[in-house]
């Protein structure tokens, strides 16, 4: 395959894993604000409240981990093929900001540079 037919599914990919994230952070704001107790939800959480597409977060080569702890969460996706389902990792957090970078595989951080 040549290299300009395997960069469009993997710019999709990029694509798809920045609005997952962009929609887990839309996701944890909506169940923050439900909540009586003011906390973040997980994954399941967010998913058995129709906050998240299951289909966004499984179906377009990235996984999509979720950290929370006290008053703060952290996402991020990591291409499941490096340099075939993408190359780019990201990262977004309560702040809403996100960010970038190629890790070869590895998580990005809040260190990375913030994209739009």
């Amino acid at each position: 395959m040549s290299n300009e037919a395997r960069q469009l599914p993997m710019q999709t990919n990029e694509a798809m894993a920045k609005t997952a994230l962009r929609s887990v952070a839309g996701g944890e704001a909506a169940f923050k604000s439900d909540k009586s107790d003011g906390r973040y939800g997980t994954l399941d959480e967010l998913l058995s409240e129709s906050l998240i597409s299951k289909e966004l977060l499984e179906n377009y080569g990235y996984r999509i981990e979720l950290t929370i702890s006290g008053t703060r969460f952290e996402a991020v996706a990591v291409p499941k093929e490096y340099g075939k389902t993408g190359k780019l990792s990201y990262f977004i957090d309560e702040s809403n900001v996100l960010r970038a970078g190629d890790h070869g595989g590895g998580a990005a951080t809040i260190a990375d540079a913030a994209i739009d």
